[in-house]
């Protein structure tokens, strides 16, 4: 089993539970960002649990979530039941987009990407937005700053969340430029959990390169979702890109 595969179960939710409060302000600068008007059509890739498919569709947005995991996806549509908002979810890779040239806008967002061990696979994935995207379509992908990063490197973080406790430990590898961690979810009353993640971490010359390389012009970028510049100083890397070919 790939460790994206493991990761996103029912207990991930409940480890970034503290961004729920954040999700209407990040889709404020998501909007100012692609300058789209309501009922334009979005793709909210890797769109998890929903947190932003879901504003998005309260905004009037058509939106498409996709997904790899089925636990996040119940968990979507059931909340847009509730919420009476009409969004579709379908399950799949990331790497083989069952669309064409259907969306005005993909956005990418909480570091979603960077996942695979091949290099290849995420030009591949780029690839494959562009093939999804309508004619002068927008790409907008939102990673962790590695330069933030490494100036903020911690390698272990222990931190209560509500009912159990999360140790993450992190190296990071300046020879592949990927950060691997290992957490552990300890709980009262049953076993405790282990995960292991790894992600690339692009610089924004590698990123630039490689949108270019997938068919895309990079048009703007922003350190965060006030639509700060961005600089090495920024915790995030928001990339703003138009399909132009």
């Amino acid at each position: 089993m790939k460790w994206w595969e493991k990761l996103f179960d029912e207990y991930y939710p409940g480890v970034y539970a503290h961004l729920e409060a954040s999700t209407s302000k990040e889709i404020d600068g998501v909007t100012k960002m692609l300058g789209l008007k309501p009922k334009k059509k979005i793709l909210d890739l890797c769109c998890g649990y929903g947190r932003h498919s879901l504003e998005l569709a309260r905004r009037g947005f058509k939106v498409t979530g996709y997904d790899l995991s089925s636990c996040f996806l119940d968990r979507a549509r059931k909340e847009a039941d509730t919420l009476k908002l009409k969004i579709r979810f379908v399950r799949g890779d990331m790497r083989a987009l069952p669309f064409k040239k259907e969306f005005d806008a993909v956005i990418n967002l909480f570091t979603s990407f960077g996942y695979f061990p091949n290099e290849k696979e995420d030009l591949q994935v780029l690839k494959g937005v562009n093939h999804v995207l309508k004619e002068k379509g927008t790409f907008l992908i939102d990673t962790i700053n590695r330069e933030f990063l490494l100036k903020n490197f911690q390698r272990r973080m222990w931190s209560p969340k509500r009912g159990f406790f999360m140790l993450d430990d992190q190296i990071f590898d300046p020879f592949t430029s990927r950060t691997e961690t290992t957490r552990t979810l300890l709980f009262e009353d049953q076993p405790k959990r282990e995960y292991f993640f790894s992600f690339r971490l692009y610089t924004l010359t590698e990123m630039i390169f490689n949108l270019k390389k997938a068919g895309f012009i990079t048009e703007q970028v922003f350190g965060d979702y006030e639509l700060k510049d961005y600089t090495t100083q920024s915790p995030r890397m928001i990339i703003l890109a138009k399909k132009v070919s």
